[in-house]
């Protein structure tokens, strides 16, 4: 793991979690599952006050014959490395096949690098897509020319970028199981899509701790929607993390991920969700079906973990995915 030209600075990150920490409760969940044996060992070393960073994740290494349920791969050449990543889980024909419309949900809305997932992971899994005959990409949340214009990609994949539709129309729909949130406003296309994948970038955020796969699921509901779910007076404020996570929680319940890639390159430390803040470079791209068990390892990655992120909590209440690495197969490439 590399660190950015932005200097890390270990007092001020400390400063930072302290600061986080005195407004929030510590989560005491899975302690003992999270401790408890494994083939693969993911040690934390770095230490904030308040902030205890050396609790180890033990994950499973898959057998002979098994899939696995996340799998890694070097992040330096994602066009070379796309179609390797997902071979364990079958191959991309396992998640998209001909005449299919394939939906990806994207963070791109923002500048600074380790704050939005990088527009060559989204071409090349795209392209990867329009390979194994998708009739259409589809962006539920609009990209702009400048957001592909910072990709190595842009000029030999403008063919795929020109294949790409975005989302248009809100429709409202009803979260009959949500506990907080109980309707939304979400992008039409999200719905009508035979495919979804998930393409966050793995990052830190001010309101729920973790910005993965659980959180970028925003990226699909209206300006509206979003507001109200940060607060219950539907005030944006980071303050209500846990009525925040909740309803991230809930608004997963729409749809689940069919395929998740999850952009951990370079990945922003603090100052989330729209930074510039610092950041640190794990180098990797992730593939796998399970958002929880996805966002959990990813997190870990940054120095985050399951009890300090209460959207992954919420998420495993509500039976989307696995919270407990001892439970989950890991292939690194």
């Amino acid at each position: 793991m590399t660190f950015s030209k932005k200097v890390f600075n270990f007092n001020a990150y400390s400063i930072f979690n302290q600061y986080q920490m005195s407004k929030i409760k510590r989560r005491d969940f899975l302690k003992t599952g999270l401790m408890a044996g494994g083939a693969v060992l993911l040690p934390r070393q770095i230490t904030g006050s308040g902030f205890s960073m050396n609790r180890p994740l033990h994950y499973r290494s898959p057998s002979g014959g098994e899939i696995p349920d996340i799998v890694t791969i070097s992040g330096a050449n994602p066009e070379e490395s796309m179609s390797r990543l997902l071979e364990p889980l079958g191959g991309i024909g396992q998640f998209v096949r001909s005449g299919q419309t394939v939906g990806l949900l994207v963070n791109s809305p923002w500048k600074n690098p380790g704050f939005y997932t990088q527009p060559d992971v989204v071409l090349s899994l795209a392209n990867l897509c329009l390979q194994a005959g998708a009739k259409e990409i589809v962006c539920f949340k609009p990209a702009s020319q400048a957001y592909w214009e910072r990709g190595l990609l842009f000029e030999k994949l403008k063919s795929v970028i020109q294949r790409i539709r975005y989302g248009s129309d809100l429709i409202e729909v009803e979260i009959p199981e949500g506990v907080s949130l109980k309707k939304a406003k979400i992008y039409r296309e999200f719905k009508e899509t035979d495919v979804f994948i998930s393409v966050p970038v793995a990052k830190h955020h001010a309101g729920v701790i973790y910005s993965g796969n659980l959180k970028g699921m925003m990226g699909v509901s209206s300006h509206d929607t979003n507001r109200n779910m940060h607060s219950p007076e539907g005030d944006y404020t980071y303050d209500q993390h846990e009525y925040l996570a909740q309803c991230i929680a809930d608004l997963n319940l729409i749809r689940k991920p069919d395929l998740c890639i999850v952009d951990a390159n370079e990945c922003a430390l603090n100052n989330g969700p729209a930074g510039p803040g610092e950041t640190v470079r794990p180098g990797k791209i992730l593939a796998g079906k399970d958002p929880v068990a996805m966002d959990v390892y990813s997190a870990s990655l940054i120095g985050f973990f399951p009890d300090d992120i209460l959207t992954c909590k919420r998420a495993y209440e509500h039976g989307l995915g696995e919270i407990n690495p001892e439970k989950v197969k890991l292939l690194e490439l």
